[in-house]
């Protein structure tokens, strides 16, 4: 394995090392509360960095905040000198971030995940034998290429985790933030993917992961502990930070018997929410000064250049490296459509959701045709009304798609980090309804033809047509509204938004046969309050 000081930060991923700093970076809740407190350091081109601390929120917004999915309410973040969130269009495209959620669809092989990834984040120049081979060289890298025909639902925990680091070295990043696993790994499986991190930063990756327990903290360059109320208690060497801490342990602990972790546990109280004056005994240790202080003001830079000589004469003194990466142009917006597309028709075809949806309306005709048939029968009865089939139409197309959206809502956060996917996205479930729709207004017509036959016989067969339009249209109406439902509701949840949302469109569809331009005017604000919900939701997700 190459050193990366010798080769100056280049690698075989194909990617060069970046300096990282925070300087006074702080967040706010809604409520004024700090979530993330004056936090400063300064990482190294190729570092691994360890951040742990009793609270997982704190680090997961910390890593979110480098990500550039949440932006602090003061100071700054940096990379090679540039500010992240004044170019974050540039800067997105470089930077690699793995959720704890498993971010996968669970029903494609490895190698089609993969290459998904590649046609949303790689240059749209790229061709398609480039894109293949791109692919197999980071399976190669994490060590699943023997998995490649794997279906990821098959894949143990590790390998699932292996795959969506895997899908971030797609677009050669050149900062990869891992945060914590939410799959029960052991400690085995922690130690494997730290010794492939490891591997990765010394390939030419400036690495930050989420190490809660601390197990593998000895693997990592430097680690940052986060105390109670998002303060830093510490950030540099994690050999010196075990020594750090361990002064602080009660009299009469046999100290040699803990390690970093409980150190941890035993000074900070889980309780205490005010790490201010952890905050304030780190900033007057040696080491604030010596791996915070003095790097982020650039002291005595010809002591530090001895470190690593190349990569710092590289970083510091080219005025490239003080440029934002350039905008390079990824899929348009009609490959993302068509891409989407074709991948909502395999994930049909290989959870056989397609089956379902086939066979539902069917069904529910046949039910409403023998319904209304022995209403028909009973002259004491009264006739169902238009509306009330309506209704039907409208629930059963929206029980259909009612969790379209949300199982794949880590995919589609994931996806969006790089790459603008909202309207092709939104258009591809709305194509995937409006088939359907046509699909179901061809099953209605049948059906009601068939229980109105004296009708059909008196106006002839050209008044199918208009029926089928007008079934078609409330069918879409009400795919619409399950792909609302599925947008801000959880998948336990659905159910009873579909009824809750479908109950008062009885109002405008009690009698939808005379009112083309009403159904169709509901379709397009529907589309769009879509829209909107699922940009929405998507924010504050990632928040």
């Amino acid at each position: 394995m190459t050193d990366p000081v010798q080769n100056d930060g280049e690698n075989a991923l194909g990617t060069t090392a970046v300096l990282l700093q925070a300087k006074g970076l702080t967040v706010k809740s809604r409520t004024g509360a700090n979530l993330l407190s004056d936090i400063s350091f300064h990482i190294e081109p190729g570092e691994l960095v360890a951040l742990t601390g009793l609270s997982r929120s704190r680090t997961s917004i910390l890593l979110q905040c480098l990500a550039g999915l949440i932006q602090p309410s003061s100071g700054e973040i940096l990379i090679d000198g540039v500010d992240l969130y004044a170019n974050l269009k540039s800067f997105r495209p470089t930077i690699g971030y793995v959720t704890p959620e498993l971010a996968l669809h669970e029903n494609l092989t490895v190698t089609e995940i993969l290459q998904d990834a590649a046609r949303l984040r790689l240059p749209r120049k790229t061709s398609s034998q480039d894109r293949k081979q791109r692919g197999q060289s980071v399976l190669e890298t994490v060590g699943l290429t023997q998995a490649r025909d794997q279906s990821a639902g098959l894949l143990d925990e590790v390998d699932r985790r292996k795959l969506s680091i895997a899908v971030e070295l797609i677009s050669q990043p050149k900062l990869l933030l891992l945060g914590e696993s939410a799959e029960s790994l052991t400690p085995f499986d922690e130690v494997q993917i730290a010794l492939l991190i490891r591997e990765l930063s010394r390939q030419g990756l400036t690495i930050i992961h989420v190490n809660p327990r601390s197990r593998s903290a000895g693997l990592s360059d430097k680690t940052i502990f986060l105390a109670p109320g998002g303060f830093m208690a510490w950030f540099g060497p994690s050999d010196e930070a075990f020594t750090y801490l361990k002064g602080f342990l009660p009299r009469g602990v046999v100290k040699d018997l803990f390690g970093l972790q409980e150190a941890l546990e035993m000074l900070v109280n889980p309780k205490e929410r005010d790490g201010s004056q952890w905050a304030k005994r780190f900033e007057g240790y040696p080491a604030y000064t010596k791996y915070v202080d003095d790097p982020l003001n650039n002291r005595y830079p010809d002591l530090m250049l001895q470190t690593r000589p190349l990569l710092r004469i590289r970083l510091r003194n080219s005025s490239k490296e003080k440029l934002p990466p350039p905008i390079i142009p990824r899929a348009s917006l009609l490959h993302k459509f068509f891409f989407l597309l074709r991948r909502n028709a395999r994930l049909l075809w290989r959870e056989r959701t397609g089956w379902r949806m086939l066979a539902i309306p069917p069904l529910v005709a046949l039910v409403y045709f023998f319904l209304s048939s022995t209403v028909q029968l009973d002259a004491g009865r009264p006739p169902l009304s238009p509306g009330l089939l309506a209704f039907l139409v409208v629930l059963t197309s929206a029980f259909l798609v009612q969790n379209e959206i949300s199982r794949e809502g880590a995919v589609y956060q994931r996806e969006s980090r790089t790459s603008s996917l909202l309207f092709p996205y939104v258009l591809s479930k709305v194509w995937m309804v409006g088939t359907w729709a046509i699909y179901q207004g061809v099953i209605w017509t049948i059906a009601h033809s068939l229980r109105e036959m004296g009708l059909v016989l008196t106006a002839g067969v050209q008044a199918l047509l208009p029926m089928a339009i007008t079934f078609a249209l409330t069918a879409f109406i009400g795919g619409i509204v399950g792909l609302i439902v599925s947008a801000f509701s959880r998948a336990s949840m659905t159910a009873g938004w579909v009824l809750l949302l479908t109950a008062p469109l009885l109002l405008f569809l009690f009698n939808p046969f005379s009112h083309w331009s009403k159904l169709a005017i509901i379709s397009l604000l529907l589309i769009i309050l879509l829209m909107g919900i699922q940009q929405r939701a998507a924010s504050v997700r990632l928040s």
